[in-house]
């Protein structure tokens, strides 16, 4: 049922197929030997396939966010009825054993049509339907599906109501946009629907097209595009939990993107911020991560070209000046003024710098 029933209509292979039992209870599936997956919803492992298997339920809303239901699973329960708090009619479709599609909510039609269409008034309840609703348009953007006028409607009603919701579900919804393969076609719905406000008022502008594949530079591709500052890229991080790696990369495209090769004290203070410095060596996820943003704007200097000079940098180490005698302070001099000398060498004359 569900997502599987919608990519088997639009001849995709459905990813995950969710199997719903009805006329049964919680004892009975635990008397024929299934396992309970969690406490709040109704959901067993078959013993010997472990596939998962659903009891047919229905939810009351009882707190703010995504997760305040409470769930209610019984034999009277009827698909119908567990369909109908699905999120999209697209997704309240289901199969039965013997092959008959159950459509109590015309997703079919609505799939026909490419029409994202909410199934009914009980989706307000949830907001994170909304991020969930700019998922699909982005994982389903070769079909150009549309969100219906009344859904629209809703949608931009329960923008406000994205707050109450865990910074770790959003961030995951927006990943999961970002890793798709029309995400534009998604999130160009952002700011019409409210979300940019409420989320992130300092990205509006969004790109007419990805060029990059992995999620962490499309999400730079995004930020970028809207020049933000460091301090602006660091609140983000810290609001939305962003990994320390994530945050460095973005940081990282942000300062090299415009940086000339002109001012040696600048570049050098740069190399810094960057941690390029450090005796350990950079991180080669986020290096794979410049290249691949680099592809996709135009840089001041070629990223390549910045991984040769912190490499020539990078060899001006303190061993050769201890053995000079030097130490504490005038350690520290001596080295910043021989990397100095050497990017201030290869600005005024390329290439005759040692080791570049």
């Amino acid at each position: 049922m569900g997502g599987a029933v919608r990519d088997s209509l639009l001849g995709l292979t459905p990813k995950d197929v969710d199997f719903v039992a009805v006329g049964t209870s919680p004892e009975t599936f635990l008397e024929l030997g299934f396992q309970r997956v969690g406490q709040d919803f109704p959901v067993f492992l078959h013993p010997k396939s472990h596939t998962e298997i659903a009891l047919a339920r229905t939810e009351r809303k009882t707190h703010k966010g995504h997760t305040g239901f409470v769930v209610h699973a019984d034999p009277a329960v009827t698909l119908e009825t567990d369909l109908l708090r699905r999120d999209f009619t697209i997704n309240a479709m289901a199969v039965s054993r013997d092959g008959n599609l159950i459509d109590p909510h015309g997703g079919k039609k609505d799939l026909q049509s490419q029409q994202l269409r909410h199934v009914s008034e009980a989706f307000s309840e949830d907001p994170l339907r909304v991020l969930r609703g700019i998922r699909f348009l982005a994982q389903l953007g070769v079909f150009e599906f549309q969100i219906a006028p009344e859904t629209r409607s809703m949608m931009q009603s329960m923008s406000p109501c994205l707050v109450e919701l865990s910074v770790e579900r959003i961030i995951a919804e927006l990943d999961k946009t970002l890793a798709s393969s029309h995400p534009h076609l998604g999130l160009q719905h952002l700011s019409d629907l409210g979300i940019t406000n409420v989320l992130a008022p300092a990205l509006e502008n969004l790109p007419a097209q990805f060029l990059c594949q992995s999620t962490d530079a499309r999400l730079a591709e995004w930020m970028i595009l809207n020049q933000p500052t460091i301090k602006c890229i660091e609140r983000y991080g810290k609001e939305f939990r962003l990994t320390t790696k994530r945050t460095a990369f973005l940081k990282a495209a942000t300062r090299l993107k415009d940086l000339a090769f002109e001012d040696a004290a600048l570049c050098l203070n740069v190399f810094g911020q960057l941690g390029w410095l450090r005796g350990n060596q950079p991180d080669k996820g986020i290096d794979q991560l410049l290249v691949e943003f680099a592809q996709s704007v135009q840089m001041a200097v070629p990223i390549g070209r910045w991984f040769e000079i912190r490499q020539r940098v990078r060899r001006i180490s303190a061993e050769q000046f201890t053995e000079q005698g030097l130490s504490g302070q005038a350690l520290g001099d001596a080295i910043y003024a021989e990397r100095l000398s050497v990017l201030s060498t290869e600005i005024s004359a390329p290439g005759t710098a040692p080791g570049l």
